[in-house]
Protein backbone atom coordinates (compact mmCIF):
# COMPACT_ATOMS: atom_id res chain seq x y z
CA UNK A 1 0.00 0.00 0.00
CA UNK A 2 2.73 2.58 0.46
CA UNK A 3 3.83 1.80 -2.88
CA UNK A 4 0.85 2.40 -3.96
CA UNK A 5 0.23 5.63 -2.30
CA UNK A 6 3.83 7.11 -3.34
CA UNK A 7 2.32 5.88 -6.78
CA UNK A 8 -0.34 8.04 -6.83
CA UNK A 9 1.77 11.59 -4.78
CA UNK A 10 3.64 11.50 -7.96
CA UNK A 11 1.31 10.84 -10.47
CA UNK A 12 -0.77 14.14 -8.55
CA UNK A 13 2.65 16.30 -8.33
CA UNK A 14 3.08 15.72 -12.19
CA UNK A 15 -0.65 16.42 -12.87
CA UNK A 16 0.02 19.48 -10.91
CA UNK A 17 1.94 21.23 -14.02
CA UNK A 18 1.51 18.42 -17.06
CA UNK A 19 -1.66 19.25 -18.42
CA UNK A 20 -0.71 23.14 -18.49
CA UNK A 21 2.33 22.71 -19.43
CA UNK A 22 1.76 20.58 -22.62
CA UNK A 23 -0.92 22.99 -23.91
CA UNK A 24 1.30 25.86 -23.84
CA UNK A 25 4.70 24.24 -24.91
CA UNK A 26 2.14 23.23 -27.70
CA UNK A 27 1.34 27.14 -28.30
CA UNK A 28 4.77 28.59 -28.31
CA UNK A 29 5.77 25.23 -30.79
CA UNK A 30 3.09 26.25 -33.51
CA UNK A 31 4.24 30.66 -33.35
CA UNK A 32 7.52 30.39 -32.60
CA UNK A 33 10.18 30.87 -35.09
CA UNK A 34 13.76 29.20 -34.44
CA UNK A 35 15.50 30.12 -37.16
CA UNK A 36 15.44 34.05 -35.94
CA UNK A 37 16.87 33.00 -32.47
CA UNK A 38 19.20 31.22 -34.70
CA UNK A 39 20.02 34.34 -36.97
CA UNK A 40 20.55 36.47 -33.32
CA UNK A 41 23.22 33.41 -32.14
CA UNK A 42 24.77 33.78 -35.41
CA UNK A 43 25.35 37.34 -35.47
CA UNK A 44 26.62 37.32 -31.77
CA UNK A 45 30.37 37.47 -30.39
CA UNK A 46 31.47 33.81 -29.28
CA UNK A 47 30.30 34.18 -25.28
CA UNK A 48 27.30 36.29 -26.09
CA UNK A 49 26.15 34.13 -28.47
CA UNK A 50 26.36 31.18 -25.87
CA UNK A 51 25.05 32.87 -23.43
CA UNK A 52 21.96 33.66 -25.37
CA UNK A 53 21.72 29.76 -26.63
CA UNK A 54 22.15 28.69 -22.90
CA UNK A 55 19.49 30.75 -21.16
CA UNK A 56 16.93 31.93 -24.58
CA UNK A 57 14.83 27.92 -23.70
CA UNK A 58 13.64 29.24 -20.66
CA UNK A 59 10.73 30.68 -22.56
CA UNK A 60 10.17 27.53 -24.31
CA UNK A 61 9.08 24.06 -22.45
CA UNK A 62 11.06 21.56 -23.97
CA UNK A 63 12.16 18.62 -22.59
CA UNK A 64 14.92 16.64 -24.02
CA UNK A 65 12.87 14.62 -26.63
CA UNK A 66 11.78 17.35 -27.96
CA UNK A 67 14.71 20.00 -27.72
CA UNK A 68 16.93 17.84 -29.58
CA UNK A 69 15.37 18.78 -32.99
CA UNK A 70 14.77 22.63 -31.74
CA UNK A 71 18.38 22.35 -31.03
CA UNK A 72 18.98 20.88 -34.42
CA UNK A 73 16.79 23.52 -36.35
CA UNK A 74 19.25 26.17 -34.88
CA UNK A 75 22.39 24.50 -36.37
CA UNK A 76 20.72 23.77 -39.92
CA UNK A 77 19.54 27.75 -39.63
CA UNK A 78 22.81 29.11 -39.42
CA UNK A 79 23.89 28.80 -35.71
CA UNK A 80 27.37 28.24 -34.59
CA UNK A 81 27.53 24.81 -33.19
CA UNK A 82 28.56 25.44 -29.51
CA UNK A 83 25.19 28.06 -29.12
CA UNK A 84 22.96 24.79 -30.25
CA UNK A 85 24.55 22.38 -27.77
CA UNK A 86 24.50 24.96 -24.88
CA UNK A 87 20.75 25.31 -25.90
CA UNK A 88 19.84 21.26 -26.03
CA UNK A 89 22.00 21.13 -22.91
CA UNK A 90 20.31 24.02 -20.58
CA UNK A 91 16.57 23.81 -22.16
CA UNK A 92 15.41 20.91 -20.62
CA UNK A 93 15.82 22.25 -17.17
CA UNK A 94 16.22 25.94 -17.92
CA UNK A 95 12.63 26.94 -18.50
CA UNK A 96 9.64 28.09 -16.49
CA UNK A 97 7.77 24.59 -16.47
CA UNK A 98 10.93 22.74 -15.56
CA UNK A 99 12.04 25.00 -12.38
CA UNK A 100 8.14 24.18 -11.16
CA UNK A 101 8.34 20.62 -11.86
CA UNK A 102 12.19 20.95 -10.23
CA UNK A 103 10.34 23.07 -7.43
CA UNK A 104 7.44 20.69 -6.62
CA UNK A 105 9.52 17.74 -6.22
CA UNK A 106 13.04 18.53 -4.99
CA UNK A 107 12.18 21.21 -3.45
CA UNK A 108 13.14 25.50 -4.39
CA UNK A 109 16.85 24.91 -2.96
CA UNK A 110 17.41 21.58 -5.64
CA UNK A 111 15.37 23.62 -8.07
CA UNK A 112 18.38 26.51 -8.56
CA UNK A 113 20.87 24.06 -8.17
CA UNK A 114 19.70 22.45 -11.22
CA UNK A 115 18.78 24.68 -13.19
CA UNK A 116 21.86 26.35 -12.31
CA UNK A 117 24.57 24.31 -13.07
CA UNK A 118 22.15 23.08 -16.06
CA UNK A 119 23.51 26.79 -17.63
CA UNK A 120 26.85 27.11 -16.33
CA UNK A 121 27.28 23.98 -17.81
CA UNK A 122 25.91 24.49 -21.23
CA UNK A 123 27.38 28.08 -21.40
CA UNK A 124 31.17 26.76 -21.03
CA UNK A 125 30.57 23.71 -23.26
CA UNK A 126 29.68 25.84 -25.88
CA UNK A 127 32.74 27.94 -25.47
CA UNK A 128 34.84 24.86 -25.41
CA UNK A 129 32.52 23.18 -28.67
CA UNK A 130 33.16 26.90 -30.15
CA UNK A 131 36.84 27.73 -29.36
CA UNK A 132 37.89 23.90 -30.70
CA UNK A 133 35.77 23.11 -33.61
CA UNK A 134 36.80 24.21 -37.31
CA UNK A 135 33.62 22.95 -38.66
CA UNK A 136 30.99 26.40 -39.46
CA UNK A 137 32.40 28.63 -36.69
CA UNK A 138 31.85 31.14 -39.19
CA UNK A 139 28.45 31.78 -38.74
CA UNK A 140 25.85 33.26 -41.04
CA UNK A 141 25.78 37.24 -40.57
CA UNK A 142 22.34 38.26 -40.02
CA UNK A 143 21.67 39.54 -43.45
CA UNK A 144 21.34 35.93 -44.72
CA UNK A 145 18.56 34.91 -45.44
CA UNK A 146 17.32 31.62 -43.87
CA UNK A 147 14.44 29.37 -44.43
CA UNK A 148 12.52 29.13 -41.89
CA UNK A 149 11.43 25.57 -40.77
CA UNK A 150 7.92 25.37 -39.07
CA UNK A 151 7.51 22.36 -37.16
CA UNK A 152 3.86 20.92 -37.20
CA UNK A 153 4.21 18.54 -34.05
CA UNK A 154 6.83 18.68 -31.21
CA UNK A 155 7.79 14.88 -32.27
CA UNK A 156 9.75 15.17 -34.99
CA UNK A 157 11.83 12.46 -35.39
CA UNK A 158 15.47 12.89 -35.20
CA UNK A 159 16.51 10.42 -37.54
CA UNK A 160 14.30 11.70 -40.37
CA UNK A 161 15.49 15.32 -40.27
CA UNK A 162 12.78 17.79 -41.17
CA UNK A 163 9.94 15.29 -41.78
CA UNK A 164 7.15 16.54 -40.23
CA UNK A 165 8.36 20.01 -41.13
CA UNK A 166 7.60 22.50 -43.78
CA UNK A 167 9.73 25.35 -45.16
CA UNK A 168 8.16 28.48 -45.67
CA UNK A 169 9.43 31.44 -47.32
CA UNK A 170 10.22 34.76 -44.23
CA UNK A 171 12.39 36.74 -46.10
CA UNK A 172 12.45 40.33 -44.50
CA UNK A 173 10.71 38.82 -41.00
CA UNK A 174 12.71 39.20 -37.91
CA UNK A 175 9.69 38.41 -35.25
CA UNK A 176 10.26 35.75 -33.03
CA UNK A 177 6.88 34.74 -32.57
CA UNK A 178 4.63 34.21 -35.95
CA UNK A 179 0.42 35.28 -34.90
CA UNK A 180 -1.05 35.48 -38.06
CA UNK A 181 -3.86 32.50 -38.82
CA UNK A 182 -4.85 32.27 -35.69
CA UNK A 183 -7.47 29.69 -35.84
CA UNK A 184 -4.87 27.54 -37.67
CA UNK A 185 -2.05 28.03 -34.64
CA UNK A 186 -4.81 26.66 -32.22
CA UNK A 187 -5.79 23.99 -34.07
CA UNK A 188 -1.36 23.54 -34.48
CA UNK A 189 -1.03 23.77 -30.80
CA UNK A 190 -3.48 21.48 -29.78
CA UNK A 191 -1.88 19.07 -31.85
CA UNK A 192 1.51 19.64 -30.90
CA UNK A 193 0.13 19.34 -27.47
CA UNK A 194 -1.00 16.23 -28.25
CA UNK A 195 1.88 14.79 -29.47
CA UNK A 196 4.11 16.29 -26.81
CA UNK A 197 2.14 14.29 -24.02
CA UNK A 198 2.18 11.11 -26.07
CA UNK A 199 5.74 11.12 -26.89
CA UNK A 200 6.42 12.05 -22.57
CA UNK A 201 3.82 10.02 -21.11
CA UNK A 202 5.72 6.57 -21.02
CA UNK A 203 8.83 7.87 -19.72
CA UNK A 204 6.89 10.00 -17.00
CA UNK A 205 4.69 7.04 -16.01
CA UNK A 206 8.09 4.63 -15.91
CA UNK A 207 9.78 7.46 -13.84
CA UNK A 208 7.02 7.62 -11.48
CA UNK A 209 6.90 3.46 -11.14
CA UNK A 210 10.56 3.27 -10.54
CA UNK A 211 10.66 6.44 -8.59
CA UNK A 212 8.06 4.93 -6.17
CA UNK A 213 9.95 1.41 -6.06
CA UNK A 214 13.12 3.04 -4.92
CA UNK A 215 11.47 5.18 -2.31
CA UNK A 216 9.50 2.37 -0.77
CA UNK A 217 12.04 -0.66 -0.88
CA UNK A 218 15.52 0.66 -1.52
CA UNK A 219 17.48 0.28 1.84
CA UNK A 220 18.72 3.66 3.35
CA UNK A 221 21.66 2.12 4.41
CA UNK A 222 22.27 1.53 1.11
CA UNK A 223 22.62 5.30 0.09
CA UNK A 224 24.20 6.04 2.96
CA UNK A 225 27.41 3.17 2.54
CA UNK A 226 27.83 5.12 -0.88
CA UNK A 227 27.62 8.99 0.84
CA UNK A 228 29.99 7.73 3.60
CA UNK A 229 32.30 7.35 0.35
CA UNK A 230 32.75 10.56 -1.13
CA UNK A 231 35.12 10.36 -3.81
CA UNK A 232 33.31 7.29 -5.00
CA UNK A 233 29.34 8.38 -5.30
CA UNK A 234 29.96 10.82 -8.07
CA UNK A 235 31.35 9.08 -10.42
CA UNK A 236 29.00 6.32 -9.87
CA UNK A 237 26.26 9.35 -10.77
CA UNK A 238 27.74 9.95 -13.22
CA UNK A 239 27.84 6.60 -14.74
CA UNK A 240 24.89 5.37 -14.18
CA UNK A 241 23.73 8.78 -15.42
CA UNK A 242 25.43 8.24 -19.21
CA UNK A 243 24.56 4.70 -19.13
CA UNK A 244 20.38 4.78 -18.64
CA UNK A 245 18.35 7.38 -20.73
CA UNK A 246 15.36 8.85 -18.92
CA UNK A 247 13.51 11.78 -19.99
CA UNK A 248 14.30 15.03 -17.83
CA UNK A 249 10.39 14.81 -16.19
CA UNK A 250 10.64 11.26 -16.03
CA UNK A 251 13.58 11.22 -14.32
CA UNK A 252 12.67 13.43 -11.18
CA UNK A 253 10.89 11.00 -9.12
CA UNK A 254 14.05 8.79 -8.92
CA UNK A 255 16.34 11.52 -8.10
CA UNK A 256 13.52 12.89 -5.47
CA UNK A 257 13.51 8.84 -4.30
CA UNK A 258 17.40 8.94 -3.82
CA UNK A 259 17.53 12.37 -2.40
CA UNK A 260 14.81 10.92 0.32
CA UNK A 261 16.88 8.49 1.48
CA UNK A 262 19.85 10.27 1.32
CA UNK A 263 21.96 10.80 -1.88
CA UNK A 264 23.75 14.26 -1.57
CA UNK A 265 22.38 17.02 -4.07
CA UNK A 266 25.41 17.25 -5.89
CA UNK A 267 25.42 13.32 -6.80
CA UNK A 268 21.48 14.57 -7.59
CA UNK A 269 22.31 16.93 -9.83
CA UNK A 270 24.72 14.93 -11.80
CA UNK A 271 22.24 12.31 -11.86
CA UNK A 272 18.84 14.52 -13.93
CA UNK A 273 22.08 16.79 -16.29
CA UNK A 274 24.22 14.08 -17.22
CA UNK A 275 21.07 11.45 -18.15
CA UNK A 276 19.88 14.10 -20.10
CA UNK A 277 23.27 15.32 -21.50
CA UNK A 278 25.23 12.62 -22.27
CA UNK A 279 23.54 9.53 -23.60
CA UNK A 280 23.43 8.12 -26.82
CA UNK A 281 19.95 9.28 -27.96
CA UNK A 282 21.33 12.70 -27.67
CA UNK A 283 24.71 12.23 -28.96
CA UNK A 284 24.08 10.32 -32.20
CA UNK A 285 21.86 13.29 -33.33
CA UNK A 286 24.96 15.47 -32.95
CA UNK A 287 27.59 13.36 -33.83
CA UNK A 288 25.61 12.67 -37.54
CA UNK A 289 24.50 16.84 -37.77
CA UNK A 290 27.85 17.88 -36.20
CA UNK A 291 30.60 15.46 -36.68
CA UNK A 292 32.53 13.66 -34.39
CA UNK A 293 34.80 16.32 -32.72
CA UNK A 294 31.94 18.22 -31.65
CA UNK A 295 30.27 15.15 -30.44
CA UNK A 296 33.38 14.37 -28.34
CA UNK A 297 33.68 17.73 -26.95
CA UNK A 298 30.17 17.76 -26.19
CA UNK A 299 30.36 14.32 -24.27
CA UNK A 300 33.31 15.00 -22.48
CA UNK A 301 32.74 18.57 -21.49
CA UNK A 302 29.22 17.47 -20.31
CA UNK A 303 30.68 15.19 -17.75
CA UNK A 304 33.56 16.58 -16.61
CA UNK A 305 31.64 19.67 -16.00
CA UNK A 306 28.76 17.98 -13.94
CA UNK A 307 31.09 15.81 -12.07
CA UNK A 308 33.26 18.97 -10.79
CA UNK A 309 29.94 21.04 -9.93
CA UNK A 310 28.29 17.36 -8.43
CA UNK A 311 31.22 17.47 -6.08
CA UNK A 312 31.27 21.02 -5.08
CA UNK A 313 27.85 20.87 -4.49
CA UNK A 314 28.00 17.57 -2.20
CA UNK A 315 30.75 19.77 -0.36
CA UNK A 316 29.01 23.31 0.28
CA UNK A 317 25.17 22.04 0.68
Amino acid sequence: MDWLGTVLDYSKEFGEVAVFGFLFAGFLQAVARPTVVARYLSGYSLWRANAIGATVGFFTPLCCCTAIPTALALWRGGSRPGPACAFLIATPWFNWYGLVALWIFLGWQMALVVAGSGVLIAFLTGMIIDWQSTDRCTARSLATEVPETVCTTTSCSVKSGSACCSTVDVVGSGKFFDFSHPWKKLQMAGTNAWALARELLPWIVAGILIGATVKTWLPTAWISALEARDWLTPVLALSFATLLYADSLGSLPLVNALLQKGLGPGNGMILLIAGVGSNIATLGPIYREMGTRVAILYACCVMTLALLLGILWNLFL
